[in-house]
């Protein structure tokens, strides 16, 4: 089997955020319909030679066409608090053509999740979004603000950081990349989602940020969630709203669902649910499965939407890729 090598610079600028939106719904759409699998990640820490070492092991296929592993690795020293060294890394394999490829994760990863945020209002919005909210200004903020941009006719987009020269860095960069003409940068919160249709939130943080009064009145809010060691929920908001996850086990590792098990309260976090109880996903919005308005997306990132991504750079890069994914 031939072994590829793609890397970042060949294939940044090759692909608009508008592909990776198309990409990330394919995932959505297949998965879905029960054509991609998605078994569960493997996480594992280990501490070796006075280091704590994870890795994250996140496998996808669609069989017959295409199986891909995401792997992240990280190495720090114990006790430091800092992170030493991280990795992240797509193996793909085009099942058809006998062919392996490996690609640098961190841009893919970055716009698929990107992608999957305005995915989110899209599915799940009851009515016209006009107006949304973002909490953040790191990479995964400004992803965001681009497909947000790119799927919606926005008379206003805010943004907002606890940051003064953070927001005056972000609107500086991201402004002149934007179609829409009204980017506002919050000075807080409250008055970044006040009278918005969607909230955004893609903010590292330990201490919970959005709590019910302030999403009472927003249609659709959506967590860009991280692990256990970060919170940007109040524990209200999923219990007051309906909660749609694009997968149960990665969402109950998540830091709101970690929380809630240590306080015995899961039991209250309202998980959309068929008649039959089955939890209800991203995957399954996309199949028009799920009601829409008044629920809060809870997004940990799949291994099928960095299969759909990077099957689109594969396919599009390389003379030799198999019969396009349809």
């Amino acid at each position: 089997m031939p072994n590829l090598d793609l890397r970042e610079e060949e294939f940044r600028d090759r692909f608009t955020m508008r592909d990776f939106i198309d990409a990330g719904r394919r995932a959505f759409e297949l998965h879905g319909g029960g054509d991609i699998i998605n078994p569960p990640r493997q996480q594992v820490i280990e501490e070796r030679d006075g280091c704590s070492h994870f890795r994250l092991d996140m496998p996808a296929e669609w069989p017959g066409h295409y199986r891909v592993r995401k792997i992240i690795e990280e190495v720090s020293t114990l006790g430091s608090g800092n992170l030493g060294e991280r990795r992240a890394w797509i193996e793909l394999q085009d099942l058809r053509a006998d062919t392996a490829v490996r690609l640098d994760a961190g841009h893919i990863t970055d716009m698929r999740t990107g992608a999957a945020g305005a995915l989110a209002i899209e599915l799940l919005a009851e009515g016209e979004v006009q107006r949304i909210g973002i909490l953040g200004t790191g990479r995964i903020a400004r992803c965001l603000a681009l497909a947000c941009d790119d799927l919606f006719e926005l008379a206003e987009l805010r943004c907002t950081s606890r940051s003064s020269s953070n927001r005056d860095a972000f609107a500086a960069g991201l402004g002149p990349q934007l179609q829409c003409q009204n980017l506002q940068m919050s000075p807080s919160i409250e008055a970044c989602v006040d009278g918005v249709d969607a909230v955004l939130t893609a903010a590292p943080t330990t201490t919970p940020i959005l709590d019910a009064n302030l999403v009472a009145q927003i249609d659709t809010v959506v967590a860009i969630a991280g692990d256990a060691r970060t919170r940007q929920l109040h524990a209200e908001v999923l219990e007051k709203r309906p909660v749609i996850v694009d997968g149960l086990e990665q969402a109950q590792a998540s830091g709101e669902f970690q929380y809630a098990v240590q306080q015995g309260t899961e039991a209250g976090i309202r998980l959309a649910r068929r008649a039959d109880g089955t939890v209800l996903t991203m995957s399954d919005a996309a199949c028009h499965r799920v009601s829409r308005g008044g629920v809060t997306a809870y997004l940990t990132g799949m291994a099928a939407q960095d299969l759909c991504a990077a099957v689109m750079i594969y396919e599009g890069s390389r003379p030799w890729a198999s019969e396009p994914m349809v």
